[in-house]
């Protein structure tokens, strides 16, 4: 269509398009001419920055007044009163419109929005809060809350339609646990839940405990990561229809998981309160054994596993003292490997004995670290298809070790890729290929894939 004819096209559609933009731009368009002065009013998206407006905050206020006056106006249709879809606000405190910011988001929800995300940027206070409306939305199917005040609204939650939920970094009273056990169980079609959770700038704990408990729930993400230490937190987690799980939490003493036998994937990064490099877990840390047993015992039926490199380092020690659990299900398993735990890999693996690919992330330490590999896992001589590994440096002797184990010991290998992290090829690693072709394979109908990292691309530079 010929730009000239835009104006052709129906309002619904202008205004359509106009959603993509953001919203200080939408209203940029209403000087194009008479009819586009007010389109940017009908927009079924609003997404505004209040950085966008100068801080005394009136013309903030003017924009807003302005806005929801044109869509209470009794000549539009009972429609398009109800048509905004999306209503988005980055806010901080020096905007001088604090006081009339929960108004805003309770007249949002009155107006039916089905999308609310609000950011703000404030130092915890009672005016932070959010309106109580949010808690009985009818129409809500998004909710994303950031930096905001949550509080126990007294009343029963009532969210029917909410299905996604994003709660980051939020300050809560002292009934704060209260909150968000009421406002995640009492979302009857909730599947995806990201939560963030912190400690406040003067350190203040405003969350000492959360209770994730849905029969609804597919998707959680949680992190907890800010290294504070103490024995103070603690997170329970009961979701039967949980399909998808990152578990990012370095601060949780207490961690209890029940009812995820539907769980598929999970990515694990957590230390269970271990000091790495601390004492080793004695004999005597039942609770602390005991909490890692029944993490993992919960979690064995998933079938997609990452690991980080510090849960790799709190498992070693725990393998001092308990056997992991059957993993009978898994079939994809990334896991981040210091080189001074390879050593470890054999007797780890014989805990996946379905499984079917594995990507390991290697890191090395300044000292280098001699391993033999004798000890071959059920899965290398029945099920493992392709070994992905990554980090190694050529001038280290733990991929020749590592290439020559999965290579001789892997029944039905049909892909060996090796990630090396050098940037320079010299002649003298050109004997890299010539090693390769002697390592005696099992499958001979393995295909070995090697990587450089050329100037920061990765480039394959032989196919065997």
């Amino acid at each position: 269509m010929d730009c000239n004819n835009i104006n052709e096209l129906p309002d619904y559609l202008l205004t359509q398009m106009l959603s993509y933009l953001p919203t200080k731009d939408s209203v940029r368009t209403s000087v194009l001419s008479k009819r586009w002065e007010r389109l940017w009013l009908m927009v079924p998206v609003i997404d505004l920055n209040v950085n966008h407006f100068p801080l005394n905050g009136q013309a903030f206020a003017s924009f807003i007044d302005k806005f929801l006056e044109f869509n209470a106006s009794e000549n539009l249709s009972i429609n398009h009163k109800s048509r905004l879809q999306k209503f988005k606000i980055k806010y901080n405190e020096f905007i001088n419109y604090g006081d009339r910011l929960g108004e805003l988001l309770g007249t949002m929800v009155d107006r039916k929005v089905e999308h609310l995300d609000v950011e703000a940027d404030m130092m915890p206070s009672i005016r932070d809060f959010m309106p109580h409306d949010i808690y009985k939305s009818k129409t809500l199917v998004f909710l994303k809350l950031v930096r905001v005040g949550l509080v126990n609204p007294r009343l029963v939650v009532s969210l029917p339609c909410l299905k996604t939920m994003h709660l980051e970094n939020n300050f809560y009273c002292v009934d704060g646990p209260l909150v968000m056990e009421n406002l995640i169980s009492d979302c009857p079609v909730l599947e995806d839940l990201t939560f963030v959770r912190t400690i406040d700038r003067n350190n203040v704990e405003f969350l000492v405990f959360l209770r994730v408990r849905s029969r609804s729930l597919k998707r959680f993400r949680y992190t907890f990561a800010n290294d504070r230490g103490g024995t103070d937190f603690s997170v329970e987690i009961d979701a039967p229809r949980l399909e998808f799980m990152s578990f990012k939490d370095n601060q949780s003493d207490r961690i209890v998981v029940n009812n995820l036998s539907s769980l598929l994937t999970i990515d694990m990064d957590t230390k269970f309160n271990v000091e790495i490099g601390g004492s080793p877990l004695r004999l005597g840390s039942f609770n602390k054994r005991n909490t890692i047993r029944h993490f993992l015992t919960s979690i064995s039926s998933v079938r997609h596993m990452i690991i980080s490199k510090r849960t790799m380092e709190v498992l070693d020690r725990y393998l001092k003292l308990a056997p992991l659990p059957q993993f009978g299900n898994l079939y994809r398993l990334q896991a981040a490997f210091p080189n001074s735990l390879l050593q470890l890999l054999p007797v780890f693996l014989e805990n996946f004995q379905n499984l079917k690919s594995l990507i390991l992330e290697l890191s090395f330490s300044t000292h280098p670290v001699q391993i033999k590999l004798r000890y071959v896992p059920h899965c290398l001589s029945s099920t493992l298809e392709r070994v992905e590994i990554k980090g190694m440096i050529i001038e280290e002797e733990t991929w020749k070790t590592l290439a020559g184990y999965f290579l001789e010991n892997s029944a039905v290998l049909k892909k060996l890729i090796l990630h090396f992290k050098d940037s320079v090829i010299s002649n003298h690693d050109v004997d890299i290929f010539k090693e390769i072709r002697t390592f005696t394979k099992w499958s001979p109908n393995c295909q070995i894939i090697i990587h450089y990292n050329l100037i920061a691309v990765q480039c394959m530079t032989l196919l065997l």
